[in-house]
C-alpha cells in the first residue's frame, strides 16, 4: 500500500494553488484513495493530499489492444487533448485525431526525433506540441 503525502502552498500572486507536481505525481498511478485538507501556518496557507495508490507499470505490449499503462495513458492524453482545444478554440482532431493518440501511446517517444516517426505530425504540430506531447509521455513513465 504505497502512500504519498503532497502539501501545496496557495500562490498569492496568482491566487491559487499550483497543482502541478500532484498532477504529475498523479499522471502514472492509480488512484484507491485520498483525503484533501486545507490548514495555514504562519500567516500562509496550505493544501496538503493524502493519496493511496498503485503504481501503473511501464506497458508490456506494443500492439492495439493496450496494456492497462497503455490504456491509462490513452485516457490521459485525451484528456490533455480535449483541454488544449477547449483553451485554444480547436476540434480535438487538430490537436490530434485518436489515431495519432493511439501511436503516440504505442510508440512512447521521448525526443522530438522519435515523435516524427509518428504519422500526422508534421513540422507545424511538432512546434506547437511536440514538447508538451514529449513531456507529457516522460512524465508518465518517470518511476518517482
Amino acid at each position: 500500500m504505497p502512500f504519498k503525502i503532497i502539501t501545496i502552498p496557495f500562490d498569492p500572486e496568482k491566487e491559487c494553488f499550483l497543482e502541478e507536481c500532484l498532477n504529475d505525481f498523479c499522471l502514472n498511478k492509480k488512484l484507491k484513495q485520498w483525503k484533501a485538507e486545507f490548514f495555514a501556518s504562519a500567516e500562509k496557507v496550505y493544501w496538503t493530499i493524502f493519496i493511496e495508490y498503485d503504481m501503473v507499470l511501464e506497458p508490456e505490449k506494443t500492439d492495439d489492444s493496450f496494456s492497462e499503462p497503455q490504456r491509462l495513458l490513452y485516457n490521459r492524453l485525451r484528456e490533455w487533448r480535449k483541454n488544449k482545444a477547449q483553451k485554444n478554440g480547436v476540434p480535438v482532431y487538430i490537436i490530434a485525431t485518436n489515431t495519432e493518440l493511439k501511436q503516440l501511446v504505442v510508440q512512447a517517444p521521448t525526443t522530438i526525433e522519435s515523435l516524427k516517426n509518428i504519422k500526422g505530425f508534421g513540422k507545424k504540430k511538432i512546434e506547437r506540441y511536440g514538447k508538451e506531447i514529449i513531456n507529457f509521455i516522460k512524465t508518465f513513465y518517470e518511476k518517482k
